[in-house]
């Protein structure tokens, strides 16, 4: 009988338990939940590895629609810098965020086709410049005839000084000729723009909420991180970072999906999960949502009180369509890579892509998606 007591009174307990761990004010998620989101920073450039073997760095398109800092040096390249927002899965220090944080996108055909009408317009200055050379070489060629002096019994007087002037000068424009006719040859063996591999190269770093960050090494020293895993479909734009050190900090809030464990849980943990109904949710037209992460980037995120990450909501407007999600969240450019919740703190989507202008109407990779990539 006592028996029976006690497990009767267990599961009361239990089922007290599940009550309260049902939906939450978006005060109470804000505070549980943004411990565990962080700001990306991405300090990157593209190199082009040409068909000889060389390579060449730039760092996107400027406004003319050229190759911005196209260099042959590497130690002169100019690192773009980008940042985003990315939150924890588990805790070896793994982060969830998009593709396009991760790993910046460009169009490679656009690159090529840009660096192929620069390398004709080399090789034309290449052509002009091999003109006037020559021009100058036969010039001082004809001087030489002024070097020499005939008298009138038939004798000859050379000028010795000014003729090795004159062949010095002839030289100097040789070997300026033959570095133009290299350069030319170069240009003529990377003309074929199927073979011209472009790759970026990234150094990413992240900053915690309720911390101060003053410059790029506050990220890229003090929280390194290396790209894990990249999305090899195009309209997945989900990426995975992974804090150099592997430990994601004790008070970090790890984000899981529906139903989806993260880590050891109790026995009693695994008892309140049995009966409570935030497993049985399933996402509907007008369901309330939220998003933490950093609109702006640092523009807003900085705070005379650290960097604040940004809570916004709003509802479901078009059921996921098993590619996206789309909700009435308003957001800015920043905001790339935040998790979406709903009302129990589940991870319901990441948010990636706004449609045109407008801050209403804007998309997130579903929780099929998510765990497809994840292999969860």
């Amino acid at each position: 009988m006592k028996s029976l007591r006690f497990i009767v009174g267990m599961l009361c307990a239990v089922l007290l338990l599940a009550g309260c761990n049902g939906k939450e004010s978006q005060e109470q998620l804000f505070t549980r939940l943004s411990t565990g989101v962080v700001v990306v920073l991405n300090r990157y450039y593209y190199q082009i590895e040409l068909p000889n073997g060389n390579k060449l760095y730039f760092t996107g398109f400027d406004e003319e629609g050229d190759l911005a800092n196209l260099t042959a040096d590497v130690e002169e390249i100019q690192p773009a810098i980008i940042t985003g927002t990315g939150f924890f899965i588990d805790n070896q220090g793994t982060i969830m965020t998009n593709r396009h944080v991760a790993q910046p996108i460009i169009n490679p055909s656009e690159v090529r086709k840009n660096l192929m009408a620069t390398l004709r317009t080399i090789k034309k200055a290449c052509d002009v410049r091999m003109a006037e050379l020559s021009e100058a070489y036969n010039a001082l060629e004809q001087q030489k005839g002024n070097c020499y002096t005939y008298s009138f019994y038939g004798g000859t007087m050379i000028d010795y000084q000014r003729l090795a002037e004159i062949q010095s000068q002839q030289e100097e424009l040789r070997n300026a000729y033959a570095e133009m006719q290299q350069a030319k040859d170069n240009v003529d063996d990377n003309l074929d723009p199927s073979s011209m591999p472009i790759t970026p190269v990234c150094e990413l770093g992240i900053a915690y909420n309720d911390t101060y960050v003053t410059n790029e090494k506050d990220f890229l020293e003090r929280n390194p991180c290396v790209v894990t895993k990249v999305s090899d479909k195009d309209d997945v734009d989900l990426a995975v970072l992974q804090l150099k050190d592997k430990k994601t900090p004790e008070k970090a809030h790890v984000f899981a999906l529906k139903g989806r464990q993260v880590g050891k849980r109790s026995f009693w943990q695994h008892l309140t999960s049995v009966f409570s109904d935030d497993g049985e949710q399933k996402l509907e037209m007008g369901q309330q949502l939220y998003m933490i992460g950093y609109n702006a980037g640092l523009i807003l995120g900085t705070t005379k009180q650290g960097l604040k990450a940004q809570m916004t909501s709003g509802k479901v407007t078009q059921l996921p369509d098993g590619q996206r999600l789309l909700y009435s969240i308003p957001t800015l450019q920043g905001s790339s890579g935040s998790p979406v919740v709903d009302e129990y703190g589940n991870l319901v989507a990441v948010n990636f892509a706004k449609l045109g202008t407008t801050d209403n109407f804007n998309f997130g990779i579903p929780e099929d998606q998510i765990r497809q990539f994840m292999g969860w």
